[in-house]
């Protein structure tokens, strides 16, 4: 598998445990603000994994398992499920981003101990940014005692935002973190797994977008034929263009509480009005939350949604060897290099500024990407 390694640490601690061989190539997926996924196939009784004792490395959640491409960290972290083929003398082992753990935990007040529904189990973030807020989420779970984890908070932020997070909605920690980006300018949310050098540590750094993360006019470049294959186009249009959006609050009936966004510049175009009905935040009771999700609906369906799907190679390399892309470990999630397309038999020719929304495992040479058009002329 060339440089492909996977190692196990302890989730609590970070600290490295295991080198363990697997039976093929990992699979993978990170993506901006998402928990991410990873699975990896073992055989136990291949002689590079004696020694390991797999009944305790699997144990869920106690132990993080990584994905390395040399010293590179593309996923790592907490094991939830694992399958044992007797035929095949195989062990699946299947986890998440750290994220996940995240979905497992209930946002409340870390000085809170007593009933869920009293009101020292809520939690009142004053004058942040939207960014702040986000952080102190994750540094409110962190600090009740037993949760800490070895993740690298930004600096506290300043703003005018409030939010006010009840104990007795029983939220999820990630569930508000998601939230949080899909208001207007709300980040966009990365927790990036990395080995502190020096040490037999593993870590991961909790990156907040402004909103947006990554290098937005980045200089790397793919090229259409050399280290970039074939480029899939998809086009959704399910959900817009809409001219209407209405988000569902807290209440019922005539108390319900909706925020609302128009827009009628497509109607001005030919477009038939459309109406958009976001039922995802039916526990919010803040006005003007609620008028946030609206303009953000608003302005992600105003058209369709446009992804490219393609594969690039791990070495930024051509078939023959020679270098003309970045290497993996160079780039991040959320930048915005240029895409040259040249003869293809559906994108017309040009340089294209794409976002990496996603990258994921494809073979020992090559990464998948999922990139988002940007507003970016070139």
């Amino acid at each position: 598998m060339g440089d492909w390694r996977v190692m196990v640490a302890e989730t609590v601690t970070g600290n490295l445990l295991a080198d363990v061989t697997p039976r093929d190539l990992p699979s993978f997926s990170r993506k901006l603000t998402d928990k991410g996924q990873w699975t990896v196939n073992v055989v136990p009784d291949d002689p590079s994994n004696a020694g390991l004792d797999f009944q305790s490395l699997t144990d869920a959640g106690r132990f993080s398992w990584l994905i390395m491409y040399g010293t590179v960290v593309v996923q790592a972290g907490p094991t939830f499920t694992h399958t044992y083929d007797e035929n095949t003398r195989t062990l699946s082992v299947s986890g998440t981003g750290v994220q996940g753990l995240f979905d497992r935990r209930v946002l409340r007040n870390s000085t809170g101990h007593t009933a869920i529904v009293n009101t020292s189990e809520d939690l009142t973030i004053s004058n942040k940014s939207l960014r702040g807020i986000a952080r102190e989420i994750v540094a409110a779970n962190l600090a009740q005692t037993g949760f800490g984890l070895p993740i690298d908070l930004p600096a506290p932020e300043t703003g005018t935002n409030t939010r006010t997070y009840y104990g007795y909605d029983l939220a999820k920690v990630w569930e508000r973190l998601d939230d949080l980006s899909k208001v207007i300018n709300g980040p966009e949310l990365d927790f990036w797994p990395y080995l502190v050098p020096g040490q037999n540590k593993l870590r991961w750094q909790m990156l907040i977008g402004s909103p947006l993360l990554g290098d937005q006019q980045s200089a790397a470049v793919w090229d259409y034929g050399g280290a970039l294959s074939a480029i899939d186009v998809d086009v959704n249009g399910s959900a817009s263009p809409c001219t209407r959006v209405w988000v569902k609050g807290s209440g019922t009936e005539r108390g319900l509480l909706t925020g609302f966004a128009e827009d009628t510049t497509l109607v001005g175009l030919g477009f038939p009005p459309a109406d958009f009905v976001d039922g995802d935040h039916t526990s919010v009771i803040d006005q003007q939350t609620l008028e946030d999700y609206a303009d953000a609906d608003l302005a992600a369906f105003s058209a369709p949604t446009e992804t490219w799907k393609c594969s690039v190679r791990i070495d930024g390399e051509t078939g023959t060897g020679i270098a003309v892309s970045p290497a993996l470990g160079t780039w991040s999630l959320g930048d915005a290099p240029v895409f040259g397309v040249s003869g293809h038999p559906w994108i017309p020719d040009g340089q294209y500024r794409r976002r990496i929304l996603a990258f994921s495992s494809k073979d020992e040479a090559s990464v998948d990407l999922d990139l988002q058009p940007t507003a970016a002329v070139i």
